[in-house]
């Protein structure tokens, strides 16, 4: 495993976070995903100069690849209003659920059926499916926000986000324990059955827990709402409910998610609070998102440059596959955009807001995140030595999620460059 001196490693980290920084300023000014420059800036310090390698970052990845998916989850929350949800949500539902399910299976179907990725087990290319089916909020809202979007598209694009986000790490993570199963009795075939009450008790657990975890934790921020560092007590909260919900066969994920749900509702749900004024419960959760916001970012950072370090340009394969399942994601994407965007009443300019819509499908940190739990999680099923044809089938999602994050981060960008001059026709 490569060391580097600890000056060298430290001014590495210095300059990789600072491009960090500035890769968001350039999304949130000029419309210009940061995942590009982080992926492009991993490539050229590991197989580009090889100043990097990647067993570096390996090492530290199952723990910082768990706070990722605390810190995504816990995100996630904040972007659901249970009101609104009910309410005026249908098309994002729609477009979140419906998209991903055709998106993952499509791709899955792709990779199985076509390519003949590792024809011994389907779940592999459903893996990778459900790894790449859903896109990326922090990319897309932070886009969407800025180039005059009408409202109702806005809205729509925003919560279906925060609800890809979700999809993509319980999907994938269902994936992984049905993988593990397997692994146990190979010449078992799956009993539907019993797996099913499985996932439904692990998802019992996780949500009467994360209900708990969640009033509690609002009651906890009230008490001491007066005090410092109380963002600090909220992260260390969260990674203890999260390793109590694994030790108890839940998911660690979705009881995060959950007492996020609560947590951010809470001001609508009396039998929490005795006495609580919104006005108070909104400043702290205000601040908690702010705060929150920057630990997201230097977990992005840091698996965006994995990514790039992992990602093998010279592979011209995978690079061309990586191109190809990108384009298929977004025609994929495309009938169940125009069908929302008649739902939201576009029909005679349905054709410009469904490919607002379909362009809107930036793959980000869920992805990274999942494709290097992915291999952590077949780590532990095979006790830290990999066969040899798991090895390559990791491998290769691990590249292809590389390449189809950085390929729908670019469709993305000329597609608002193509489609921002049209946009105020939505307006008539």
């Amino acid at each position: 495993m490569a060391v580097l001196e600890l000056e060298t490693g430290l001014m590495i980290a210095s300059l990789i976070i600072f491009i960090g920084f500035i890769g968001s300023v350039l999304l949130n000014r000029h419309n210009i995903p940061d995942a590009i420059f982080l992926i492009l800036l991993g490539y050229i310090l590991g197989p580009g100069t090889n100043i990097l390698d990647v067993d570096i970052l390996r090492g530290a990845a199952p723990y910082i690849g768990a706070v990722a998916l605390i810190s995504i989850m816990f995100e996630s929350s904040f972007g659901i209003n249970l009101r609104e949800l009910v309410v005026s949500a249908k098309p994002s539902l729609i477009l979140a659920t419906t998209g991903f399910l055709l998106s993952m299976i499509g791709s899955a179907a792709f990779l199985y059926y076509v390519v003949g990725f590792y024809p011994e087990n389907w779940l592999m290319s459903l893996l990778v499916g459900a790894i790449i089916g859903g896109g990326s909020g922090a990319i897309i809202v932070s886009v969407i926000q800025r180039i005059n979007v009408p409202t109702n598209i806005q809205v729509t694009l925003s919560l279906e986000s925060v609800l890809t986000d979700v999809l993509v790490i319980i999907i994938a993570e269902t994936i992984l324990y049905l993988m593990r199963l397997q692994s146990l009795a190979p010449a078992t075939p799956l009993d539907i059955r019993s797996i099913g009450g499985n996932i439904a008790a692990s998802f019992s657990i996780s949500i009467v827990a994360g209900v708990i975890a969640g009033a509690i934790l609002a009651n906890l921020l009230d008490k001491f709402k007066k005090e410092k560092h109380v963002y600090t007590m909220t992260i260390a909260y969260l990674i203890l409910l999260y390793v109590i919900a694994q030790s108890l066969n839940g998911s660690g994920a979705i009881t995060v998610l959950t007492c996020g749900i609560v947590l951010t509702n809470s001001k609508h749900i009396p039998f929490i609070f005795s006495n609580r004024s919104s006005e108070s419960l909104t400043y702290q959760l205000y601040s908690l998102e702010s705060m929150h916001s920057e630990l997201t970012l230097l977990l992005k950072i840091f698996f965006f440059v994995e990514v790039g370090i992992i990602m093998n340009i010279q592979d011209i394969s995978v690079i061309s596959l990586s191109l190809i399942v990108s384009l298929l994601l977004l025609l994929i994407r495309f009938p169940v955009a125009y069908y929302v965007a008649n739902s939201l009443h576009y029909s005679s300019n349905a054709g410009l807001a469904a490919g607002i819509l379909s362009v809107s499908y930036a793959r980000g940190l869920a992805a990274a995140v999942m494709a290097v739990t992915a291999f952590n999680e077949f780590l532990n099923i095979y006790g830290g030595v990999l066969p040899p044809d798991i090895d390559a089938a990791i491998n290769f999602i691990l590249q292809l999620t590389s390449g189809v994050i950085l390929f729908t981060n670019l469709f993305f960008t000329l597609g608002v460059v193509l489609l921002r001059g049209k946009i105020r026709e939505l307006m008539y």
